[in-house]
């Protein structure tokens, strides 16, 4: 089984805006996040669910996992803006066959690899 993806902070400071007011509103909503890696090799979708338990403007936003990948940890760059609020109902993920129920929030992630491989 692969692991979700970490953010691994640079040093330099993210592109993105940080809202601080929406990262302490992010903590503690359960997030459906899907992503898209995209290689030379082509692409590989995934899709992970779980608690959000810390935003940082360093550190990224931080989701224990649940499902397939629980006690694993999504480490997402902290970019507040890319979280919207999920309409309520099941979500079933292509990627596993769960069902997912009523999350908070969703984000979508396309994920180059600059180097080609």
């Amino acid at each position: 089984m692969e692991h979700p993806p970490r953010f691994v902070a640079s040093g330099e400071p993210f592109p993105e805006p940080w809202d601080a007011d929406l990262a302490a509103r992010l903590v503690g909503a359960y997030a459906l996040v899907g992503t898209v890696f995209v290689s030379a090799s082509g692409e590989r979708v995934a899709q992970y669910h779980g608690r959000i338990v810390s935003a940082d403007p360093s550190a990224g936003i931080e989701i224990a996992c649940e499902g397939r990948f629980a006690g694993e940890t999504l480490v997402l760059p902290p970019a507040t803006g890319w979280f919207g609020p999920a309409r309520s109902g099941e979500y079933r993920l292509k990627t596993t066959g769960e069902v997912v129920v009523d999350p908070d929030v969703l984000s979508t992630w396309r994920i180059e690899d600059a180097a080609g491989g």
